[in-house]
């Protein structure tokens, strides 16, 4: 049932795969959701309607964001964009993208300040980590914090959905094979959250009264493996993992590589919220959500 709600959210990356479900929690509760798109006719398409649109083509052009901020006044912001590869061909790179966009969208804000912003950024964010991924998460985080806008950072772990790419890419891979081989990247853990999950925290976030920092994680720990087996496995279908050296992982997929410099858990610090305190209740089961992933739209 759609609640009615007289204040605006203004989302950038609504049209991506945790944004498209973030849309659609803030319309169900009857907010006036206004979004920032590179791309308005592939956001039409997915939005049929209760979505007012807004171009921008880079979100480096400053100016043109700030017009674009003023008119819509927002209450609340909720900034989702972000890449796990980066496209140096094309510019796209985790310095341009986490950190530079966010930092043009916080000092625009500072001008016109909504009353809260809640910021999408990842588990394992750390002064310590190695990975661009990460260290430009928190270089986000960073620049939201010293904005002096009151904030909700949300940390997910890998997050669980039929749109999330690995599925996407290994589904018409297992509709030509009987088998399926995969490359077996070893002991690395995930705590895999649902999409619906990540996307309702991130609603009920805007009325979570204090400044917050929360890490969402799902109820199992999991190997890479295990995901992609438990999905393969409901499709009916079987894969073989074949050892895959740590070198050459290395040499092909070095960023990558050293995004899994520990494991991609939930150990909540002191002074860090888990999942539940924003849900008031436990996340949707690993295996409930595997299983929605591999059966959505058969």
């Amino acid at each position: 049932m759609i609640q009615l709600n007289m204040e605006k959210v203004l989302i950038t990356g609504g049209t991506g795969f945790v944004g498209r479900y973030v849309v659609r929690e803030a319309l169900k509760k009857g907010y006036e959701v206004h979004l920032v798109a590179r791309n308005p006719f592939k956001a039409q398409k997915i939005f049929s309607e209760g979505v007012k649109f807004h171009f921008l083509d880079d979100f480096s052009k400053k100016d043109e964001l700030r017009k674009i901020i003023d008119a819509i006044k927002p209450d609340y912001v909720i900034h989702l964009i972000g890449i796990i590869q980066e496209i140096k061909s094309k510019g796209i790179t985790f310095e341009k993208v986490h950190y530079e966009y966010s930092k043009t969208l916080y000092e625009i804000l500072r001008e016109i300040p909504p009353k809260k912003i809640i910021h999408m950024s990842a588990l394992g964010v750390d002064e310590k980590a190695p990975s661009k991924y990460h260290i430009t998460k928190l270089l986000a985080e960073k620049e939201l914090i010293k904005s002096g806008i009151p904030y909700a950072i949300l940390r997910p772990s890998f997050i669980l959905g039929p749109e999330q790419l690995l599925f996407v890419r290994l589904k018409p891979m297992l509709e030509k094979l009987p088998l399926l081989i995969f490359p077996d990247i070893g002991g690395y853990r995930f705590q895999p959250v649902d999409v619906r999950d990540v996307a309702e925290c991130f609603i009920k976030a805007i009325d979570f009264k204090e400044k917050a920092v929360f890490e969402l994680c799902g109820d199992e720990r999991v190997s890479f493996r295990n995901i992609v087996s438990d999905f393969v496995n409901y499709i009916g279908k079987k894969v073989i993992f074949m050892p895959f050296p740590n070198s050459i992982l290395k040499i092909f997929a070095s960023e990558q590589y050293k995004m899994m410099w520990r494991d991609n858990i939930c150990d909540s610090a002191k002074d860090v919220y888990p999942i539940q305190r924003l849900l008031k209740r436990e996340p949707v089961s690993y295996k409930e959500s595997i299983k929605w992933c591999a059966t959505a739209n058969q």
